[in-house]
This record gives structure tokens, C-alpha cells and sequence, in this order.
């Protein structure tokens, strides 16, 4: 009999197809930015791959200990899908985003930055997901995204521990091509969207 763990992780398969399908979403959504703030924008191949938490907080150590400061929105979603958005960009990529914006330096502060970065990502997570649960046939609800700075892996609070066992990274890098951006986003999955996922997915390699 599979164990419940093993339920839980995508096989080659299952990863490759839902790879695929990650990229239809992603391209909506470099769509949807240049048609909003008229910049073209590209999104990496996305890199997915299935973690514990332990293994999360690893990813998590590797991002943030560099002691650069770094912004971070979270945003929660329910529904079939069911777990949350990340969004993380470092201060100078968030600085030269902001230009991006047609902002002079003189009107770049602090809660500026918050604010582009909260649009930038509200764009990325809520079309991407939007696109992708259509794929599904799937329901997905957003919530309101919030912000904070991070410096360190010490000041990176994780307020989901309790509610993920078994994760869902799936991560890409956005980069605008006339300045220096990189930003990333990370969907996590908890573990009843997980088996939702592998069952949508093995729907559609069936009809394959």
C-alpha cells in the first residue's frame, strides 16, 4: 500500500506536467506586466521540486544569509489550490524596479518601494494562479498580500509552520531586460492542494 508521504511527491511525470502547464501560466502573466507598466519582462523555466518544512527552511537559509535586506509579500490562497504566494526581491532590485515605474530617486522611498513591489507580485501570483487553476478546473481565492523586509534569516518569521508538513516549491526568477532585476516567486502547496495537483495532473496525462 502507498504511504500517505508517498502521496504526497510529484512523480517525473507528474513534474514535467505540471512544469508545462506553469509555463502557459507564467506567460500570462509577463503579459499581463508589459501591458501594465509597458516593460518587458521574462520569467525563468520554473524550478519545482517537493520539500519538508525542514528542507524549506533550508531554501529559506540559502535566500536570505547574505545579510542583503530583501523584500517579501506573502499572500494566501483558498480553494482547490490551497497554501500561499511568496514573493522575494533584494533592495537594489526592488530600487531598480521602482525606476522601471518612471519614478525619479527623489520620490523612491521606503513605503514606495513596498507599494511596487506589492503591485509587481499581486500581478505575477494572481495571474499565474489564476491561469493555472483554469488548467485545473480548479477554484482559487486570494487574499489581501502583505509585506515586510527581511535582513536576515533570523528576522524571517515562519507563521506557516504548523500548517505545511509536506511542500510544493514551485520558483522562478523574473527579469526585466533594461535593468538589473531579479525577483522570485514560490508557490507553496499545502499537502490537500498537493493531492488535488497529482490528481489534475495525472487527468490530463491521461488524455494524452
Amino acid at each position: 500500500m502507498m504511504s500517505a508521504q508517498h502521496k504526497l511527491i510529484l512523480n517525473e511525470d507528474e513534474i514535467d506536467c505540471l512544469q508545462e502547464l506553469m509555463n502557459i501560466s507564467y506567460g500570462c502573466a509577463t503579459a499581463a506586466i508589459a501591458e501594465i507598466i509597458d516593460k518587458f519582462a521574462t520569467l525563468n523555466i520554473p524550478k519545482i521540486q517537493t520539500a519538508s518544512m525542514s528542507e524549506f527552511r533550508e531554501y529559506l537559509k540559502n535566500k536570505f544569509d547574505h545579510n542583503i535586506p530583501h523584500y517579501v509579500t506573502n499572500q494566501a490562497i483558498n480553494g482547490s489550490l490551497n497554501g500561499e504566494n511568496m514573493f522575494i526581491m533584494d533592495e537594489k532590485s526592488t530600487y531598480n524596479l521602482a525606476k522601471e515605474f518612471d519614478l525619479d530617486d527623489s520620490e523612491i522611498d521606503e513605503e514606495e518601494l513596498k507599494d511596487v513591489i506589492l503591485e509587481i507580485s499581486n500581478i505575477i501570483s494572481s495571474t499565474t494562479l489564476s491561469k493555472l487553476a483554469t488548467l485545473f478546473e480548479a477554484s482559487v481565492i486570494f487574499s489581501p498580500p502583505s509585506i515586510k523586509i527581511v535582513n536576515s534569516i533570523n528576522d524571517f518569521r515562519n507563521n506557516f509552520e504548523n500548517e505545511y508538513k509536506h511542500i510544493i516549491i514551485i520558483s522562478t526568477e523574473i527579469k526585466f531586460e533594461d535593468q538589473n532585476i531579479q525577483g522570485e516567486l514560490l508557490i507553496l502547496s499545502k499537502d490537500d492542494s498537493i493531492t488535488y495537483i497529482k490528481n489534475a495532473l495525472n487527468k490530463i496525462l491521461e488524455e494524452f
